[in-house]
């Protein structure tokens, strides 16, 4: 196995562009490292991006963007990121150890996409878009709800490099929050809940749900979301919006739980992540 280390992102992008399926990108490697020690990925080529200082910026104006080189610590810490997108803030807080979130990558998490990793709920929740360049076909872009295909399986291609996640401006007046069930903080999510919630004259105008845990892939929960829309948020009509969130969720049989119990974590988790959000926990 070779290791390069690219000076700019055309630079890498050729790269790519010749080694495809035999090469494996390497940001923080908090992922890629371990699946590399099992022998679930076995590359012929390692592309470094840490001498890509493009790829470190974290730029705020407006929306949020975030590089392919920014660890889950800056995003967790950035002020702006925790006053603008709270919802992202706290997934990361979330992730593993504080070791792993200061050497690993928003974007790597997100390239390498374990279905109970955590930042994917509250990405799909903030409406994020991921953005993907190629020497081929160039840059574009990807909304993160419909990023995630499978298993450790995305609708990036072999040459194609995640460059950035970015963020529009949430709404305004938006409430969110971000729960994971875990056996220990460290390990991944049983289940992880994202929600963004938008009330307007004492009805919910606007919600995101974002699931982890609850399939082979991070999901929008699209059908709770439209239980809420348009009603007077109640302890009952929170608990149908989980019930149905639960009902369309299609969770893997794991070590951590078969999918039964996958499936009543998230109607137990999406209730109470929309109490938390609505501010209706403990009434």
């Amino acid at each position: 196995m070779r290791y390069l280390r690219p000076d700019d992102l055309d630079e890498a992008l050729e790269l790519l562009a010749e080694h495809g399926e035999a090469a494996k990108v390497l940001a923080g490697g908090q992922s890629l490292l371990v699946l590399m020690r099992e022998h679930l990925v076995e590359p012929e080529l390692l592309i470094g991006l840490s001498g890509i200082d493009a790829l470190r910026r974290l730029e705020v104006n407006g929306e949020a963007r975030i590089g392919a080189m920014v660890t889950h610590a800056q995003v967790e810490r950035d002020r702006r990121i925790v006053d603008g997108w709270p919802i992202l803030a706290q997934a990361e807080a979330a992730v593993s150890t504080v070791q792993i979130r200061n050497r690993g990558t928003l974007c790597g998490n997100v390239a390498h996409a374990f279905p109970t990793a955590d930042p994917p709920a509250a990405l799909i929740a903030c409406d994020a878009r991921i953005h993907l360049a190629s020497k081929a076909g160039g840059e574009r872009t990807v909304e993160a709800k419909d990023f995630f295909t499978g298993v450790m399986e995305t609708v990036a291609r072999a040459d194609e490099l995640i460059t950035a996640v970015s963020l529009p401006p949430q709404p305004e007046g938006a409430r969110g929050a971000y729960l994971k069930y875990a056996v220990r903080p460290l390990d991944f999510a049983i289940v992880g809940v994202a929600v963004r919630v938008v009330v307007s004259a004492g009805r919910i105008e606007d919600v995101r749900i974002g699931l982890n845990g609850a399939a082979s892939r991070p999901l929008r929960a699209a059908e709770a979301e439209a239980v809420l829309v348009g009603q007077t948020p109640t302890r009952e009509l929170l608990a149908e919006a989980a019930q149905t969130a639960a009902r369309h969720s299609d969770p893997l049989d794991e070590v951590d739980g078969s999918a039964a119990y996958r499936r009543r974590c998230v109607a137990v988790h999406t209730r109470r992540a929309l109490e938390r959000a609505l501010g209706m926990e403990g009434r």
